[in-house]
Order: structure tokens, then C-alpha cells, then sequence
């Protein structure tokens, strides 16, 4: 440091150096360079801490006035939207700064555009002299052959934190890849091991509320009367309780009342089965934060992950009244319409709604035609009684006739073809989880180039895509319908629904879960045909 103390005591004999100097010093550090850093085992020079000391070291030294010390301690360098680096813009602004001095150029950002600017258009304008100690930039002195490469410095800091962007997305993606926890926070219910951080473990302060909220839902309550009973029950909501059990800090200041999003989103989230489901969202790149939603066929699932609070047959069942939007109800004291969420145009495969004919009787419409008119679709009209009772009749028919002796018979050969399958599909997509977590480890170990590593997985990912398909259609298969171990028997589950069916005497007091466990749509038309798709088949 003495040589460059001389340096410029050197350059203070010349005229222009005769100019009293009011300093900002500038130190950041973000977390990213933090983390490198300590991972490859450097020195700890780049600290804050050390940064200051070596910089007001330096300035009195020169014998310069320190105005203050702007510290940006975990920002990024690739922009400069940063707190202490606005305060000191507003300094310059008052004319309270006319130097400013930072340990190196990377510390004053490793966006070169915008670095440029401040160095090339801002500080000049200003008439702020500009200094980078150990790259050894000074704008005010016009034979510094160091500022002629300025420029290339500023591309190189670039670079740097563009590499430093790829590696921590590729050692998050690995983790994920591994079932380790790379979120920020989990979903309520869960918390993170106190002894494993990338471990997922059960949060049994709130875990009941999970199952109660399933249990409500799946006996026919709709998400506005499950938040209701949650908000008369005084249970906190996802969002208090993340603010009292971690740093989280609520941005918007919302309310803390349940909502029916809010229950949705716990409805629909896999963990709750011990599945982790990550790598939802990206940011759009290392330059722009902003960060978007991946298609699903880019997450990284992980299943049987962790401790499982609901069980899978309950889960999935849930899924069915959430897509058949079978629960829920506008009208209130009114009890939901029987086939509710079953029912569909057979003409534009829009659901079906309901309306009152003058206070007497529910008919069906079309919900395209309701809104859109006859040039989109067809007026169904028909009574709701009319298609309640042909349904529920030939329902009973077709149980009777594919029941043989307290068995239902029917079509195995293909499910098992398609069981088998399922295991293929799995095997070679876990196969292909592995290649993908290698190429990146290769690469990150520099054991492969770009071009290749960016081949390499573009042909996992298809392969991958391709198998992800089969697979959703052999488990869609298996969904509809899965045989016991004799292999003439329907699913017990479905078998019991259908005994149940027939032992109701009065339609109008079944359970609408049994029709929603043995029917899986209803087609109706404007010419009153009705076409019904069950989930057992005729043997």
C-alpha cells in the first residue's frame, strides 16, 4: 500500500490535484460474492469491514476529508439500485461529495453499461473525480494508462458475475435434484429441521389445521365455508403465522384473514403428500431479478420426499372435486346440486350451469351459450330432475349388470399392460434425473464445455418430457380404474361406492361423493341425449 500511497503523493505536486477533496467512500458486498469467495477459500479482503478499514486507511493517507461511508452489505453489483448507493448519488447532487473511491471497480458495479455511464458521462458531468484503488483507475489523471481499460475491466466484472449467476443456479438445481430443500420458506405445516436445513420435517404446531382443512373439504364444504370456519376459529392464517414463526416480513401489510385462494393453494400443493416440488420459478436473468413461472415440465419433483401429512388416496380424491369444481355453491341455506361439476356440452365441452324456471324447478344450460349466445353454442334446457333421474337409472343398471356375485368384472389385460409400464416410465425418468444431475456437476467442475453440456441436456429434457408424458397417461389409467390382486375385481374403493349406490332407496338423499367416485363426466346435448362416462368398464 506504501507504493501506492507514494504514487499518488507524486501526482498531489501537480496543479490539478490542488483541489480540496471531499470523499465518499463506497463499499458493497453482495451475497453472492460472499459465498464464493469463502467457498474457494480466499482471504477475507473483500469483507466490509475490510474494505472500510483499507479505503480510510487510504484516504487519510492523502489527506482528504472523509464525508461518509456508503455501505450496500448484500447487494448485487449488477445493478444499482441499491439504498447507500442512492444516498451517496444524492450527496453528489448537493454537491457534498466531488470524489469517490472504492477498493476496485467490481465494487462499483459489474454491470459494464451502466458502470460506464457513472465512470463516462455521470461523475465527469459532475466533476467527480473517480477512484479504484487496486485497479488503479483515477479519472483525473489524464496519463493513467489504467483508465484506457476501464472499459475491459467493466466487461470482465461482468463476466464474473454473470459465471457467479450459473454456478449458484446450478448448485441450487443439483440440491434440488438430491431432495434437498432449496426454499426460502415451506408451506404451511412444514418447517425446516433445526439440525438439517435442507431437511423438511412435519410443523406439528399447525399440522391438524392441514388435515382439518382436507377433511372439510372432501365432505362436501366449499372453500368459503372452510375459511369461514377457520377465521371463527380464530387459526391464524399462512402468512401471520410465517411472520411469527420466522423473519419473514409482510410487504403489503394484508389482512390476516383466510381466504379461499389461501385454502386453494393448500389443497392443491404436493408436499402435503411428502412430494417436494421445486424450481417453480426462475429469475429472467442474472441481470433482472424479476423472476417468472416455469412451466411444470421444468420443476424438479422429488417424491416421497419427507414425512407425508395427508394421505395420497385423500389427496387425489380432493384434486378430482377441485378440477370437477364439485364443492362449491353460490347460493346460500341451499343444499349443491347433485351432479354438479359432472355435467358438460357435448357440443362445445363447456360445463353446465343451472337456472330457476320461474321458482319451481332447476334446467340445465350451457355456461358458453349463458354467456356468449347462440352463435357460440347450443340451449340445452334441459330439467335437472329429468337428468338426475335418467342418470341415477342407468347408473343402477350398469352397476347390475357388471356385478357378478359382489365382484365387478372388468377389461384387466390393458391396466396391467399399463401398471408396467408406469414402472418403466419411473425408472427411466429417475435414470435420467441422475445424467441431468451429473452433466451439471461435470460442468460445474468444468469437466465439460457450454455447447456440449447445453446438448446434453436439451436431449435429457426431451427424453425426459416425452417419458413424463407416458407416464401422466399410464397413471391417468391406473387413476381411472386399478385391479386387486386376483385381477377380476374392481378397484375395493370403486366397488364399494357401487354397493353403497345400490343401497340407496331415495336418489335424492345419496351422497354425492359416491357419484363422483364412479362417474367421471356427463355429456348432454340441446336434443336431450345423454351420454355418461364411468370409471369401471364392462368386462
Amino acid at each position: 500500500m506504501n507504493s501506492l500511497y507514494n504514487n499518488y503523493q507524486s501526482l498531489n505536486n501537480n496543479e490539478i490535484y490542488n483541489t480540496e477533496f471531499y470523499v465518499a467512500i463506497y463499499v458493497r458486498l453482495s451475497k453472492e460474492d460472499d459465498k464464493f469467495e469463502k467457498s474457494s477459500k480466499l482471504d477475507d479482503s473483500e469483507s466490509i469491514e475490510n474494505q472500510i478499514k483499507f479505503l480510510t486507511s487510504f484516504v487519510k493517507g492523502q489527506g482528504w476529508n472523509i464525508v461518509d461511508i456508503y455501505k450496500d452489505d448484500g447487494y448485487t453489483g449488477t445493478n444499482f439500485n441499491r439504498p447507500d448507493f442512492i444516498r451517496m448519488k444524492n450527496d453528489i447532487e448537493l454537491g457534498k461529495v466531488n470524489l469517490v473511491i472504492t477498493k476496485d471497480l467490481s465494487r462499483l458495479g459489474r454491470e459494464y453499461i451502466e458502470t460506464g455511464f457513472y465512470i463516462e458521462k455521470y461523475f465527469p458531468k459532475k466533476n467527480v473525480r473517480y477512484i479504484a484503488v487496486n485497479d488503479g483507475i483515477d479519472t483525473f489523471d489524464p496519463d493513467n494508462s489504467n483508465n484506457d481499460i476501464t472499459p475491459f475491466k467493466a466487461v470482465m466484472n461482468d463476466m464474473y458475475a454473470k459465471d457467479i449467476s450459473k454456478k449458484v443456479k446450478s448448485t441450487i438445481i443439483i440440491k434440488a435434484i438430491e431432495g434437498e430443500c432449496i426454499k426460502s420458506f415451506l408451506p404451511y405445516g412444514y418447517k425446516k429441521d433445526d439440525k438439517d436445513k435442507n431437511k423438511v420435517v412435519i410443523d406439528s404446531a399447525v399440522s391438524d389445521n392441514i388435515i382439518k382443512i382436507f377433511e372439510l373439504y372432501k365432505s362436501g364444504k366449499t372453500k368459503k365455508e372452510i375459511c369461514d370456519y377457520l377465521n371463527e376459529n380464530n387459526i391464524d392464517t399462512p402468512l401471520r403465522y410465517k411472520e411469527q414463526t420466522t423473519n419473514y416480513a409482510n410487504p403489503n401489510k394484508r389482512t390476516y384473514l383466510w381466504s379461499t385462494s389461501s385454502v386453494t393453494k393448500i389443497l392443491r400443493d404436493r408436499i402435503y403428500i411428502g412430494d417436494l416440488v421445486q424450481h417453480k420459478y426462475s429469475t429472467i436473468s442474472y441481470k433482472v431479478k424479476k423472476t417468472i413461472k416455469l412451466d411444470e415440465s421444468k420443476h424438479i419433483i422429488k417424491e416421497n420426499n419427507h414425512e407425508p401429512i395427508i394421505d395420497k388416496e385423500t389427496f387425489y380424491y380432493v384434486q378430482e372435486l377441485l378440477n370437477k369444481q364439485a364443492n362449491e355453491w353460490n347460493y346460500s341455506n341451499r343444499p349443491p346440486h347433485l351432479l354438479k361439476g359432472l355435467v358438460f356440452c357435448s357440443r362445445c365441452g363447456s360445463r353446465v350451469t343451472y337456472n330457476k324456471n320461474h321458482g319451481k324447478y332447476f334446467r340445465i344450460i350451457c355456461s358458453s351459450y349463458k354467456k356468449q349466445g347462440k352463435e357460440f353454442c347450443s340451449n340445452i334446457n334441459m330439467r335437472e330432475d329429468y337428468l338426475i333421474k335418467n342418470v341415477i337409472d342407468s347408473l343402477k343398471k350398469n352397476i347390475k349388470d357388471y356385478l357378478n356375485e359382489d365382484e365387478i368384472v372388468i377389461k384387466n389385460n390393458k391396466n396391467k399392460r399399463e401398471n408396467n409400464n408406469k414402472k418403466i416410465y419411473q425408472k427411466k425418468i429417475n435414470e435420467i434425473d441422475n445424467y441431468i444431475k451429473n452433466i451439471y456437476q461435470d460442468k460445474v467442475n468444468g469437466l465439460i464445455d457450454d455447447e456440449i453440456f447445453k446438448n446434453l441436456l436439451s436431449n435429457y429434457q426431451k427424453e425426459k418430457k416425452m417419458l413424463e408424458t407416458k407416464l401422466k397417461e399410464a397413471q391417468n389409467q391406473n387413476k381411472i380404474i386399478e385391479l386387486n390382486n386376483n385381477d377380476t375385481t374392481l378397484n375395493k374403493d370403486i366397488k364399494k361406492y357401487a354397493l353403497d349406490f345400490l343401497n340407496f332407496e331415495d336418489y335424492t338423499k345419496i351422497d354425492r361423493n359416491i357419484l363422483i367416485k364412479l362417474i367421471d363426466k356427463i355429456e348432454v346435448n340441446k336434443d336431450k341425449k345423454i351420454k355418461i362416462f364411468y370409471k369401471f368398464k364392462k368386462s
